[in-house]
């Protein structure tokens, strides 16, 4: 920011048809819906203090990014399409909310990772189809988002889908590989007999000695693991006589990984640039963690603030014997100067085929 002249003032001006009253009502709300996480310190005047939203993209040039994931983006693509959501449940209603704000004070969305989710789900035609409505849904109607998110229709005007694009979107990405790996060893530890600390232990452990220390991924799974975590929310099915399902839940927790880890990766590339990436999420396992990624601490100060995050999950003696154990292996590989380790296709394709074939061939025990 430019140094200003003593006793110097800067007037934000805004519109006088800005209909201030009612977006800031919506960012009460969405702030209240615990389902925004921002990868940066929030201004003192709030979060999403519209003011303070425009006087820095007025005076500073600062753009925010929006990262919504799946389940939002769909939501936002579907009204578009249909024109009338089909129900307003609290993810619908934080769709609404978030698109009606980002409308309102100029933030941008970016929504690939829920495509590409997508795309490896349902192929790219499908993808390809839901991206034209989201773009549809994502152009100049803010005062229309805004009318539905207050109450007062309940439908969008008409509209039309936007060009198709023609990109292979259901091509495997490096990081949900990376990220499956370590989702399959983490269910192949839920299923061992250990107890909760052993298998977070040796979750680290594997990481450290054969793999890579994926932060991420390494959160997700101390969460999963933690005694008072809601399990079935954050891999589902695991325990299925069907086993296909079991993978499928697998899958669906890399890709919420992949989410969290793709919102690490672009704040991390940011910093300096001017450019802020807040996370939004309607789940809550998600949102509860991926605070825990922005820890902004010295190394004399990291372990006992991670124990103290974690402690909301684990005992206090666990939290902190997990909190030492990752910053030690993390501190270790960073005195270490050597790069993570690049696997080659064909290494990442054994270590999937093998941690597919040890969860088909679990069985209950005494089934």
């Amino acid at each position: 920011m430019e140094e200003l002249e003593p006793f110097a003032f800067r007037a934000l001006r805004m519109d006088p048809d800005f209909p201030f009253a009612d977006v800031e009502e919506i960012a009460v709300r969405l702030v209240m819906s615990g389902a925004l996480v921002p990868g940066y310190v929030p201004p003192e005047a709030g979060l999403l203090s519209v003011a303070a939203f425009k006087y820095t993209q007025t005076f500073d040039g600062t753009q925010t990014i929006l990262l919504p994931d799946r389940n939002l983006i769909s939501r936002m693509a579907r009204i578009a399409r249909d024109g009338i959501p089909s129900k307003i449940d609290a993810p619908t209603r934080i769709a609404i909310d978030l698109m009606a704000f980002a409308q309102a004070v100029d933030l941008d969305i970016e929504p690939s990772i829920a495509f590409h989710e997508l795309a490896h789900r349902h192929g790219n035609a499908i993808a390809h189809d839901e991206l034209s409505w989201f773009r549809a849904a994502n152009h100049g109607q803010a005062q229309a988002w805004i009318d539905i998110a207050q109450g007062r229709t309940e439908r969008l005007p008409i509209t039309t889908p936007a060009a198709r694009e023609d990109k292979d979107l259901a091509f495997p990405l490096h990081r949900w590989n990376r990220n499956y790996i370590v989702a399959l060893k983490t269910a192949e530890l839920e299923l061992s007999p250990s107890t909760p600390l052993e298998r977070a232990k040796a979750l680290l452990q594997w990481m450290a000695d054969d793999f890579f220390l994926a932060g991420p991924a390494a959160i997700f799974a101390t969460m999963y693991f933690s005694p008072f975590a809601g399990k079935r929310r954050l891999f589902k099915q695991l325990r299925s006589k069907d086993r296909e399902r079991a993978i499928a839940g697998i899958r669906n927790a890399a890709w919420d990984i992949t989410h969290l880890s793709q919102f690490v990766a672009q704040q991390k590339r940011s910093n300096g640039e001017n450019i802020f990436f807040l996370f939004a999420t309607a789940d809550r396992g998600l949102a509860e963690i991926a605070p825990i990624l922005m820890i902004d601490a010295d190394e004399t100060e990291y372990a006992d603030m991670l124990a103290q995050r974690l402690s909301g999950w684990w005992p206090p003696r666990d939290a902190a014997v997990i909190a030492n154990d990752w910053f030690s292996r993390r501190h270790a590989a960073e005195m270490s100067g050597a790069p993570p380790p690049a696997f080659e296709a064909a290494t990442i394709r054994e270590l999937i085929d093998t941690g597919e074939r040890t969860m088909r061939s679990w069985r209950q025990p005494g089934g």
